[in-house]
């Protein structure tokens, strides 16, 4: 437990906003009513993101390939993950989970709740974090400080 805690502050918020989208995911995305004939009540259901286009069994997918990738130093602790190509890759990661989120309210655009809206905001928070997380590996990397003048 310890060795979560040790991470750094970017990939605990990406894990936690990770695990709370793919809960959100079976939330109610689309209310869907049908209409009959006559006097007879409409007949309506709920679709989650799971369901209706393929764009939100991607996200999902690609969400847990993100928290697998983000947890995978606290169960291999051999596996140091340190630098800007890690952080990269959790960059491409959180932006794909983004876009096929976005790509999901946009195939079924028809009805969408406000589960829709959190579930696209959840997507973006991770992207975001994601690409603040490669900023700051790469200019922690390529900064140097500089020499202290010594007494001459």
């Amino acid at each position: 437990m310890r060795r979560f805690w040790d991470r750094p502050l970017g990939s605990k918020l990406i894990l936690l906003l990770s695990i709370v989208l793919l809960v959100e995911m079976a939330a109610p995305w689309q209310r869907i009513c049908a209409t009959t004939s006559g006097d007879e009540n409409r007949i309506c259901g709920w679709k989650t993101a799971y369901q209706g286009s393929n764009s939100g069994r991607f996200a999902a997918f690609l969400t847990a390939v993100l928290i697998v990738w983000e947890l995978l130093p606290i169960w291999l602790p051999s596996f140091s993950m340190r630098g800007w190509p890690t952080a990269v890759i959790s960059g491409v990661l959180g932006v794909a989970v983004a876009l096929f989120t976005l790509l999901k309210l946009i195939k079924d655009n028809e009805f969408q709740t406000g589960w829709a809206w959190v579930g696209l905001g959840l997507a973006l928070a991770i992207a975001v974090t994601a690409l603040l997380r490669v900023r700051f590996r790469w200019r922690t990397r390529d900064v140097r400080p500089a020499a202290e003048p010594g007494p001459d």
